[in-house]
């Protein structure tokens, strides 16, 4: 899936937005479901990464 110029405005406001690393979490994984949509697989493979990315950060 590509984004279009706007949707890419749209995500890098939203994550420019985010104070901790929590909410940019939230926003990882809300764009990651967004481009995954309906492929599994990809899905699957973002939810790995986006997990590890999450466990590495949850301190902060």
């Amino acid at each position: 899936m590509s984004l279009s110029p706007g949707q890419v405005s749209y995500w890098q406001k939203r994550l420019a937005a985010t104070a901790t690393n929590a909410d940019r979490a939230r926003e990882l994984w809300d764009l990651a479901r967004t481009l995954a949509g309906g492929d599994e697989e990809s899905w699957a493979d973002l939810v790995r990464m986006l997990s590890a990315w999450t466990q590495q950060h949850a301190a902060s």
